[in-house]
């Protein structure tokens, strides 16, 4: 009997319901935005994602979602490894969840560990979750969007993992399993503008980068703000026009 009592109890504890949760990264005008869908409709509570690059460096998180999930404003804007240093919460409401430093960032030295070690490096960690009031419908993070943004220093594969050490994903209730599934993406500079007159190529890149010269038949040097050869990367900035030659 009491064998049994134990293989029930161990029984009740395992989640009754699977919930498969995509996540991808989709490449748009030079970012990298991780996406999300719950294909049956369920809810996330919270993501604990790494995202690496085998190429360059992660420069910044953008494109993300603040506060806590309302009726007007749904998404998942509460970040457990900032909200600490940069979030004063009194009464449970909050005025001030535009506070500088406050994202989805982990910080590779907080507990747990397994936390990848922040911006200008190969990989990050991120943690983002929502809180709600439950008896407003209408306050649920929608079952698919967009978490947020990732600026990259060059052309590379950008990949995600669940980063178990802080949770991973995690469903509301609790009780669903969640299975991910996670899908990267080759994620490049975004092109805006090329024009050729004169034998002087002018290109507008949204990230400032001339990575993808090498499609127009270098080999490629620069004048104005960038030098050297084609490959060379200029940083984050904002859009500039550049000038190559064709030698």
């Amino acid at each position: 009997m009491k064998n049994l009592f134990l293989l029930i109890h161990l029984f009740l504890l395992i989640p009754s319901v699977r919930a498969d949760v995509r996540v991808f990264i989709q490449a748009t005008n030079g970012l990298a935005y991780i996406n999300y869908e719950c294909t049956a409709g369920e809810v996330v509570r919270a993501f604990a994602l790494d995202v690496t690059v085998d190429r360059g460096q992660i420069l910044g998180i953008t494109n993300y979602f603040r506060g806590p999930s309302t009726a007007t404003a749904q998404g998942y804007g509460i970040f457990p490894a900032s909200v600490r240093d940069h979030i004063t919460v009194s009464s449970g409401t909050n005025a001030n969840w535009n506070a500088s430093g406050y994202s989805p960032l982990a910080v590779a030295a907080d507990n747990p560990g397994g936390t990848l070690p922040g911006l200008n490096s190969s990989g990050v960690t991120l943690e983002l979750g929502a809180i709600w009031d439950p008896t407003v419908a209408a306050a649920i993070p929608p079952a698919s969007g967009t978490l947020c943004a990732v600026q990259i220093s060059e052309t590379g594969n950008v990949k995600l993992a669940a980063n178990l050490s802080r949770g991973g994903i995690i469903a509301a209730p609790r009780d669903v399993l969640i299975t991910p599934q996670f899908a990267g993406a080759l994620v490049g500079p975004a092109v805006t503008k090329a024009t050729l007159s004169n034998g002087v190529m002018t290109i507008l890149f949204q990230d400032g980068e001339l990575e993808s010269a090498p499609a127009l038949a270098g080999p490629w040097t620069g004048t104005g703000n960038t030098s050297g050869t084609y490959a060379e990367t200029l940083g984050t900035s904002a859009a500039k026009f550049y000038r190559v030659h064709n030698h």
